[in-house]
């Protein structure tokens, strides 16, 4: 172990395991805090005091409710420029985090809260508590049926053919096979008429594959369609709610050109 002051005034430690078995090494000055090696490995550590990190200030959460899964964004100050040993936490459970800034968080509302009042907590860079605020988890009950629906698209890749969306399995989806263009579209045909209000589009494990902004079309003839919402804020797991209608056929219109991405969708619900 070798350690030095930067000219910057941190304390610089590099410690290498020449052993032939992992090495636990103390690395703060105190001794609290300890980092295990591998077998001829090394690492190198800076450390600062707390005192010399601003103090974190939570200030404002949206949205402030939403589904699991949903990305949410925390506005403060005095975060830390990266995440360091910042967290945040839905009651107890940890959140995924999406970006990190001394200003803003973006994150995910962790998988499997139960509906209902949670408090949303932030810990900055440092560790410190920053605040936080009351989130509300929903549920949307169940969704429709979707025995003996069907499903196409404009664009879809051999591999995961529409139907995918309605089976009922989110390891399974349905993929464009090319990048989101303007124009690209899904519909469902769910075989007879039906009354509902949201949809929810679940990209399930292709997390990056989402629609970044749609329009929703209803029908009930395939033929003739209505305009019923814009949506410009897509999400892994995108709810897109409208006024209730009574329709047949939903068709789903993406507008946003993202070339890197397929377009996926594991799972395609209705909800009224």
């Amino acid at each position: 172990m070798k350690t030095w002051t930067s000219k910057e005034g941190e304390q610089v430690t590099v410690v290498f395991n020449g052993t032939a078995d992992s090495k636990s090494f103390k690395i703060s000055t105190d001794g609290s805090y300890t980092y295990t090696l591998p077998s001829g490995t090394s690492a190198m550590f800076t450390t600062k005091k707390l005192s010399s990190f601003p103090s974190p200030t939570f200030s404002e959460l949206k949205p402030e409710r939403g589904m699991p899964r949903f990305k949410f964004t925390i506005r403060g100050s005095g975060f830390g420029d990266a995440q360091g040993l910042g967290t945040v936490y839905f009651g107890s459970s940890y959140a995924e985090i999406d970006t990190w800034s001394d200003t803003g968080i973006s994150a995910y509302v962790p998988k499997g809260l139960p509906a209902g009042k949670v408090t949303v907590s932030v810990k900055g860079t440092s560790g410190v508590d920053a605040g936080g605020s009351s989130f509300d988890v929903i549920d949307l009950g169940p969704a429709l049926p979707r025995t003996g629906w069907t499903a196409k698209a404009s664009d879809a890749s051999q591999w995961d053919a529409p139907g995918n969306m309605l089976d009922g399995n989110s390891d399974t989806r349905y993929s464009s096979g090319t990048g989101q263009y303007d124009g690209l579209w899904i519909q469902v045909d769910m075989g007879q008429t039906q009354t509902f209000s949201k949809i929810v589009l679940d990209v399930g494990g292709s997390v990056s594959d989402y629609a970044r902004s749609a329009d929703v079309y209803v029908s009930t003839d395939g033929t003739d369609w209505t305009k019923v919402s814009s949506a410009a804020d897509g999400q892994r797991v995108h709810l897109i709610p409208f006024p209730t209608q009574t329709a047949r056929y939903i068709k789903v219109v993406n507008t946003g050109n993202v070339a890197r991405s397929w377009w996926s969708v594991a799972e395609f619900n209705v909800y009224n």
